[in-house]
């Protein structure tokens, strides 16, 4: 995969999980971090699982941010 692919894979994977992850329960959000991070172990380096995994995680830590500390 040359590095236009890679990269376009990588953003590919986070834009379309940091748009999914705001529309989504947060639970869900959780089982696609889950997810994304097996793919990750099993497949090895993927640029589109490692895009999936950090828009996932930033939402389920936010999530748990305004959780723990909610504003007012």
């Amino acid at each position: 995969m040359s590095g236009a692919a890679t990269l376009g894979a990588f953003v590919l994977g986070l834009a379309l999980f940091t748009i999914c992850a705001r529309r989504i329960e947060p639970r869900i959000s959780g089982v696609f971090l889950i997810l994304a991070a097996v793919g990750l172990f099993m497949i090895g380096p993927n640029p589109f699982l490692f895009g999936m995994f950090l828009a996932t995680g930033w939402a389920v830590l936010n999530h748990g941010v305004e959780n723990i500390f909610p504003v007012r």
